[in-house]
């Protein structure tokens, strides 16, 4: 007969929570806690990279692990014991059967992912609203969006009422100079050259969406504005001297901006007043959850999973369903080997 489990719970970061976060400047009411997953019915990753070992298992109403007389079934075949992997990317389905009071369950069917990476590529904008030439970078930004949705994006304020106090530590961490505008590909590749400046989107489409060995999946909780953000981490190859940072922006903030494009006819912002009056100020860096030049990441063997948890009260003034979660992996060097960005209370998983 069929059970009433369900698959309520894909494991798309992991089943141990780690904590991993430190204090620093601009950083308010978070901390980091061990969280027990309650599970019921078939669980396991979501997604996992080629050659990963995936784990099933079947807890009962009660959240005990049903581990004798079963057998799991991947694409419809008996698998060994209750781990499985494969060298191939796909999508692959699972069920189990058990014997429960001398009765022949089965658990409803699931699906997994295999993946190979995909790439988000990072563009920080170093900006402000007395800034006349940074529109120009939110005009690249927009065209490049329209493009590829493998790109997360943070606007770093200065000498504005948005900026944040370790915006000059951000820059002098990077080794960014001062002054507006400036733009960063992953975290140090230049981008932006001439007088005014001009930002060709083939540098940020080039390295959106291609391979990369390391996966980030991402969800996150409100209870309130009590904020559980949840980062898991998986490689194709070993890791060390990693770092992990995490960002808060927003979006829809409304601004007075400078515009020096008034009176050209090539830009978006052609005509709309200097300065233009309740400009949007998107993808606002507005709190690190982490360092912010990172936290060191445990040296990672290949194709095991790091996970860690992250809680952050959200400030009265932030607009919740403006908010968006940036998540990155720098290297030793900074530079953003992949990054993963999601809406609060959105999911995602290794992709």
């Amino acid at each position: 007969m069929s059970s009433n489990f369900r698959n309520v719970l894909l494991y798309s970061l992991g089943v141990v929570l780690f904590s991993a976060c430190s204090e620093k400047e601009d950083f308010s009411s978070f901390n980091t806690n061990t969280v027990e997953p309650i599970n019921i019915g078939l669980t396991y990753r979501a997604a996992s990279l080629r050659n990963q070992e995936i784990t099933f298992q079947v807890f009962d109403e009660e959240s005990n692990e049903i581990v004798d007389n079963i057998t799991f079934y991947v694409d419809g075949s008996p698998i060994v014991g209750n781990t499985y992997s494969a060298d191939q990317e796909g999508v692959f389905s699972v069920y189990a059967e058990y014997e429960e009071q001398g009765t022949l369950s089965t658990t409803d069917t699931g699906s997994f992912s295999v993946v190979i990476p995909t790439k988000n590529v990072l563009v920080e904008d170093y900006t402000g609203t007395w800034c006349g030439y940074c529109p120009a970078v939110s005009a690249a930004v927009d065209a490049v969006q329209g493009l590829t949705d493998h790109i997360s994006i943070v606007a770093l304020h200065n000498g504005d009422d948005l900026s944040l106090a370790i915006e000059p530590d951000i820059r002098e961490g990077l080794g960014v100079p001062s002054g507006s505008p400036r733009a960063r590909i992953d975290r140090t590749i230049v981008w932006g050259l001439g007088t005014p400046p001009e930002f060709p989107t083939p540098d940020v489409l080039s390295l959106a969406g291609i391979d990369s060995p390391v996966a980030i999946g991402l969800t996150s909780s409100l209870n309130g504005r009590a904020l559980s953000v949840n980062v898991s981490i998986a490689s194709e190859e070993a890791l060390s001297d990693h770092k992990l940072v995490v960002y808060l922006t927003e979006d829809g903030l409304l601004r007075d901006q400078t515009n020096y494009y008034d009176n050209d006819q090539s830009s978006p912002y052609f005509g709309l007043g200097n300065p233009m009056v309740d400009f949007e100020q998107k993808h606002v860096l507005r709190a690190a959850l982490t360092d912010a030049i990172g936290d060191p990441i445990p040296a990672l063997n290949a194709l095991t999973d790091y996970n860690t948890q992250i809680s952050y009260t959200i400030p009265e003034d932030f607009a919740i369903d403006q908010l968006q979660l940036v998540v990155m992996v720098v290297d030793q060097n900074n530079l953003a080997v992949n990054t993963q960005h999601a809406a609060l209370e959105e999911t995602v998983i290794y992709e």
